[in-house]
């Protein structure tokens, strides 16, 4: 049983523990980490609207510049994404996705939408929406 005091971070800690090492154990069969298979997922998502950059990656998933970059140069010497220059800007590189990251995209998805659908199984779409909004309550306490 948890120590009251420190239940609720326990069980987050726990829980994000879970959650990552259910992850890993998916993208796994599909040659990733379950890191690189989320940023996938949202480049495959968020590239059919808008050019993606890293600080895109860095914003969405939270993580430092120094993360993002260890990340995506990863996934390029994987084959996986290509960064071109944009010519209005040298400095800036979009991420493009490659054959290679295509021909995977409805398995990553699928992988994606499973452990969703895993995750929310228990719960009901009440419960899910108060988990999510509390859950962006408590991140918004800690900055």
């Amino acid at each position: 049983m948890r120590n009251p005091e420190f239940a609720l971070i326990g069980t987050i800690n726990a829980l994000g523990k879970k959650i990552r090492r259910f992850c890993d154990r998916n993208a796994a069969r599909l040659g990733l980490t379950g890191t690189q298979g989320h940023v996938l997922c949202f480049i495959f998502i968020v590239s059919q609207w808008q050019d993606i950059y890293q600080r895109d990656i860095e914003e969405e998933f939270e993580i430092r510049r120094s993360t993002a970059t260890g990340i995506l140069k990863l996934l390029e010497r994987d084959g996986f994404i290509g960064r071109v220059s944009v010519p209005a800007d040298a400095r800036l590189k979009k991420i493009v996705l490659t054959p290679k990251a295509k021909e995977l995209q409805p398995l990553v998805i699928r992988e994606a939408m499973a452990a969703n659908q895993l995750l929310r199984s228990r719960l009901t779409d009440e419960e899910t929406a108060t988990y999510i909004r509390l859950s962006e309550r408590i991140c918004d306490t800690i900055t």
